[in-house]
């Protein structure tokens, strides 16, 4: 899965091509990485361009693709598939010039200036290494139910059910397992309680929520809760904001009514799930589930509990997630995880959107909260994370390729610019 076929080099058409030049020559010069996407909208009034090969020769070719389906489901002629966590150019002929796939690209370039006033983070708001937020608390689900089938706490499952039985949403993005292997996860576009708790708890392999996205869509189903990972939740945000105004996005703004982003140093590979099977010596069936917390958690089907060493399990993580800078998915409306006290949720309340959300939620006690002093650790864990997701990295274009990564014998997202070879060289003199 991690590997990337190789292929002849994309052959780019006259105007395509002038589109890389103008790219990569912004990016030599040194040029701030809100001004790349001119690269592109140059083209707009010009008939567009094939943004496809631009998108497939610059990142999914080279590797640098995470996987956030967001090329896919903006797309308004169905150009791609989405095969082993990349997108595939299946109708590459099908690409009428709209430029879009390119412009929700999160790994191309990062969003643009004037989101976080889009969006409307909330006052006051104190900008941490994990982004804007207005006020940080735990919280959990009052429902007992809803508790149960929960990772930490359950709050993201509550604030869904609740929306929908306010009116807030008629959807929700999220990612549900197959029935035989629970640790593998799959888009799903959930519209009842059932299938809200089925969604419920955390995995670790990567699953492309946003691909439900198109089904929502097609069935008209917003207003929509989105949950995701802080590349999906970029992704949309590029999708719905985009300066290109098209059927996609225009649909994607009006009904996208919450954004909820989930904490992520790093996903694992699908493989991954055999391989802990094997290092524990238990069949990778049984695994219900696998909570990290310092340490991998392990849960089997009859409830025995097993651990392993989480610095052993990262050389099964995916190599894409280096390409990602933001642990935080600091462009949701809220974002949380399992950090700091057990069984509840972590939360920044971020946005006006996610603030209504959160209170409505609070006031019609379906959630409670505390405040984050009662385990101080969990704002330390939130800056060291979240920092050492930024460190010493450039932009993710700027970062080498997987197959430069592969020569180097050095795949690890999580320690590339730390400990291996993108880390700063030390002067053992001084």
């Amino acid at each position: 899965m991690n590997k990337i076929q190789q292929t002849p080099p994309r052959i780019l058409d006259e105007r395509t091509s002038g589109v890389e030049e103008r790219f990569l020559g912004l990016i030599e010069e040194g040029a701030d990485p809100n001004e790349w996407a001119f690269a592109w909208r140059t083209e707009i009034n010009r008939g567009g361009f094939r943004a496809v090969d631009f998108l497939m020769k610059t990142i999914v070719e080279t590797g640098k693709c995470v996987g956030c389906a967001s090329c896919v489901s903006i797309c308004p002629t169905d150009v791609f598939d989405y095969v082993d966590e990349r997108p595939i150019d299946t109708r590459t002929d099908a690409c009428v010039y709209c430029i879009l796939c390119a412009e929700a690209c999160p790994v191309l370039r990062p969003v643009d200036r004037d989101l976080p006033e889009i969006l409307e983070f909330r006052e006051p708001a104190t900008v941490e290494t994990y982004g804007p937020y207005s006020y940080g608390v735990y919280a959990r689900t009052t429902d007992p139910e809803i508790l149960s089938h929960a990772q930490d706490g359950g709050l993201v499952s509550a604030l869904i059910l609740h929306g929908f039985d306010n009116g807030a949403f008629k959807g929700a993005i999220l990612g549900d397992v197959y029935p035989d292997n629970t640790q593998i996860g799959f888009h799903k576009l959930a519209k009842t309680r059932e299938e809200v708790l089925s969604c419920a708890a955390s995995r670790y392999t990567y699953s492309p929520n946003t691909l439900a996205l198109q089904e929502a869509m097609k069935q008209d189903a917003g207003p929509l809760c989105v949950v995701g990972v802080p590349c999906q939740v970029d992704g949309v945000r590029l999708q719905q904001h985009s300066s290109i105004r098209m059927e996609m996005n225009n649909w994607y703004r009006e009904n996208i009514a919450l954004v909820i982003g989930l904490y992520c140093s790093e996903s694992f590979t699908h493989e991954s799930i055999e391989k802990l099977g094997e290092l524990i010596d238990v069949d990778p069936k049984r695994i219900v589930n696998i909570n990290i917390k310092g340490k991998v958690v392990i849960r089997l089907d009859d409830g025995e509990v097993r651990e392993y060493s989480l610095a052993k399990y990262q050389k099964f993580a995916r190599p894409a997630c280096l390409y990602c800078l933001d642990y935080g998915a600091e462009n949701a409306d809220l974002s949380c995880g399992g950090i700091g006290m057990d069984g509840w949720t972590y939360t920044l309340i971020r946005t006006e959107r996610g603030h209504k959300a959160f209170q409505a939620a609070l006031e019609a006690g379906v959630i409670e909260q505390r405040p984050l002093a009662d385990e101080p650790r969990g704002e330390f864990l939130m800056g060291m994370l979240s920092k050492n997701k930024k460190l010493n990295r450039p932009m993710p274009v700027q970062m080498p390729t997987l197959a430069e990564r592969e020569a180097l014998g050095y795949l690890s997202p999580k320690t590339f610019y730390t400990k291996g070879p993108g880390a700063p060289v030390v002067d053992e003199d001084k």
